[in-house]
């Protein structure tokens, strides 16, 4: 199963092509989604938050199963993730830049993993969970930023 931790970093790659690329337009999206954060919003932040996930992958592919909690922990990111993008959309009652690979390819790869892994007996509930809590902690990284810097413009 170690190609599940390949396919996490290539979706996230066409992922953020989607949304940087074609058809782009992330970082106007995410300002109409939340005016209060436009000014955090700019290409260096968007690299360093991608950069990081691009880390997270290949650090999965180089773990793999042995760190089986951590390598879900991706999948786990890359699920919610896929569903930040659905509520944006419902949100701004549009189209956000990355739904399509998120509900295509994040959501399929990460239920899949961690079906897998449970179904095989090479992940616990507990571990699951572990994992899936990681994954959110990784994705309230960037909003917490984002919240805090707009916070102490403001101030």
């Amino acid at each position: 199963m170690q190609w599940i931790f390949v396919a996490f970093l290539a979706a996230s790659l066409v992922h953020m092509g989607e949304e940087y690329f074609f058809p782009g337009g992330f970082i106007d999206f995410m300002r109409r989604l939340n005016p209060r954060f436009a000014a955090e919003l700019t290409p260096s932040v968007a690299v360093t938050i991608n950069g990081a996930q691009l880390l997270l992958c290949l650090a999965t592919i180089a773990v793999g199963e042995r760190f089986l909690i951590f390598s879900l922990s991706v999948a786990a990111l890359l699920f919610i993730n896929a569903w930040m993008h659905l509520l944006g959309c419902i949100r701004v009652r549009g189209y956000a830049p990355g739904l399509i690979t998120g509900v295509l390819l994040y959501l399929p790869l990460s239920i899949y993993a961690y079906s897998s892994y449970i179904g095989s007996g090479g992940l616990t509930l507990s571990g699951a969970i572990i994992a899936g809590v990681l994954g959110l902690l990784y994705q309230a990284v960037p909003l917490s930023y984002f919240g805090l810097a707009s916070a102490l413009r403001r101030g």
